[in-house]
């Protein structure tokens, strides 16, 4: 199995930041604007991509406000893999966003797509959080 493993410093309150990746409103700001999130253990995010059929069902399998978010991919090319956001707050202020997107079978073209992908979507994450000016990498 391969894993996919990223830290960012971001400027903003640990609240601020978990509400932009557990909740619809912040996940439009930042992600794609066609997604639903479910906020409690058991809760499904499901989010849409253009040119994809389908929306990518996640489980919400860990949640803990301000500090740690799990999702648990159930179709599409995340199946079985595993989103863990870990929020740390550094002494210095602000927050370290830890991100592991494990369970990929292998290091392939997809996977390597998804890394550079990650990589992306955390600079409007992070500038997202920090502004408070929506930026979607993905509409409609």
């Amino acid at each position: 199995m391969a894993d996919i493993a990223m830290q960012l410093h971001i400027g903003a309150d640990a609240d601020t930041v978990y509400a932009a990746i557990s909740t619809a409103e912040g996940i439009h700001a930042w992600f794609t604007t066609t997604a639903t999130a479910d906020q409690e253990v058991g809760g499904l995010h499901a989010l849409r991509f253009p040119g994809v059929d389908e929306s990518w069902r996640l489980r919400v399998t860990e949640a803990e406000p301000g500090k740690r978010l799990v999702l648990t991919g159930e179709n599409g090319p995340w199946t079985d893999t595993r989103q863990t956001y870990e929020l740390l707050t550094p002494p210095e202020g602000g927050v370290t966003l830890r991100f592991t997107h494990s369970g990929f079978p292998a290091v392939d073209d997809a996977y390597r797509d998804f890394t550079f992908g990650w990589a992306t979507k955390f600079v409007q994450l992070k500038a997202y959080a920090e502004t408070g000016e929506p930026a979607p990498f993905f509409t409609g």
